[in-house]
């Protein structure tokens, strides 16, 4: 993708490269996913065109995708945080980005699932899947 910041040519180079996994390979529908929320944040307004991202007016960017059941919706939320807290402290002027992720859950059950995205957790799924090359882990955890 033309245009990308450093880091997001990387994950995505490391997210594709099949050298990388042993026989852990993300699902088309996880990249695809990952992919088209990086698209909507980093590509030029004029690739846009005719997309309507109406707001509420607030000052929080919402990122949204419609995964199927199954398909490793955990994953590509690991993939995306990833993303997004890794180019905000590699360039930390970049407004696009932040390091701070708030994730809203329907209940408890769910909260405690989703306790894998915090890279403190002792089973995150940074390290769990190759989401993030091993040289870079250290930069996401920045809390």
């Amino acid at each position: 993708m033309p245009g990308v910041t450093g880091i997001t040519k990387r994950l995505l180079e490391h997210w594709t490269n099949a050298e990388e996994f042993d026989n852990r390979r993300f699902f088309f529908c996880q990249l695809e996913a990952a992919e088209t929320l990086i698209w909507l944040a980093e590509a030029p307004a004029a690739e846009k065109t005719g997309l309507d991202g109406t707001s509420d007016g607030g000052t929080f960017t919402r990122l949204c995708a419609k995964i199927a059941t199954g398909s490793g919706k955990t994953v590509v939320m690991a993939m995306v945080i990833a993303w997004y807290v890794l180019n905000k402290v590699t360039y930390p002027q970049d407004t696009r980005f932040a390091k701070n992720v708030l994730v809203i859950a329907p209940g408890l059950t769910v909260r405690s699932r989703l306790a894998v995205l915090e890279p403190s957790n002792p089973e995150n799924y940074y390290e769990a899947f190759p989401i993030v090359p091993s040289s870079l882990l250290d930069k996401l955890d920045v809390a």
